[in-house]
């Protein structure tokens, strides 16, 4: 009896491991902008031309990197360019429903600039953003420090903030919503100690969102339970069983002296 028991117990503790290896291994997931996605639309450079501004940026890309060499101007509030890579393709990257960032954690950049730069989330905001007009889209930024070597910064997504200029603009409530689960494209652009007139220089090695996988946070939880359950059952099984032959024993002994 006590080896069925042993033998039950190392097969729990097996599949306890094998849980908890398969959860490691998968509960992760991640988004990769660059190096390229290919599932994605390229990458390219903006200005703030777009919005009646006068900066001017030029675009370069390598098999490791991708960069950008701005030179911003007055002209308007808040003076910018960047790189922005679409998270969707032909048609689709007109749509405001964007992709699910809502379960992403955090992202990592690796990147070096000679001024601080701006991780900024697009979103699709309900009120404001319309097809078609990338302006309309709410900025959600996350403002990361320069470094002049290649440096991998990891920032969680819940520091990011909606520029409160862009509810002046769009004549939306300010709030604190993100709406990460329609971000529509990222961006990478100038962020604070860029001079105006004077080159800003980035360079991007790789960009990747973080985050947890649910689905098989729960599909874990759930083979844990069963298994927990089939033990606890088999274990109430074995000791009632050897319990009562236990008593059953007993009984013949009892039997026997009084014969």
């Amino acid at each position: 009896m006590k080896s069925l028991s042993l033998r039950f117990t190392l097969a729990y503790l097996l599949c306890l491991f094998a849980i908890a290896l398969f959860f490691f291994r998968f509960h992760t997931e991640s988004l990769v902008l660059w190096p390229q996605n290919k599932a994605l639309g390229n990458p390219r450079i903006y200005t703030d031309i777009r919005e009646g501004g006068f900066s001017t940026a030029e675009f370069f890309e390598s098999d490791s990197a991708i960069a950008m060499r701005a030179t911003l101007n007055s002209g308007l509030y808040h003076p910018h360019a960047g790189i922005e890579f679409p998270l969707a393709q032909g048609f689709e990257a007109l749509s405001l429903e964007g992709r699910d960032f809502s379960h992403m954690d955090s992202v990592a950049i690796t990147f070096r600039s000679n001024a601080d730069i701006a991780l900024v989330l697009y979103t699709a905001d309900p009120v404001a953003s319309k097809v078609g007009d990338a302006l309309s889209l709410r900025p959600v930024r996350l403002d990361i420090p320069a470094t002049r070597h290649y440096t991998e910064h990891r920032e969680g997504l819940s520091k990011a903030r909606t520029n409160k200029i862009w509810f002046d603009i769009r004549g939306v409530e300010p709030d604190s919503l993100l709406h990460l689960d329609h971000v529509v494209q990222v961006a990478v652009e100038t962020g604070r100690g860029s001079l105006l007139g004077l080159p800003t220089e980035i360079e991007i090695e790789k960009l990747e969102f973080l985050g947890t996988n649910d689905q098989i946070l729960r599909l874990s939880l759930c083979i844990l339970i069963v298994v927990t359950g089939i033990y606890i059952w088999g274990t109430i099984k074995v000791y009632g069983k050897g319990s009562s032959n236990r008593k059953n024993n007993r009984d013949d002994r009892l039997g026997k002296h009084s014969a």
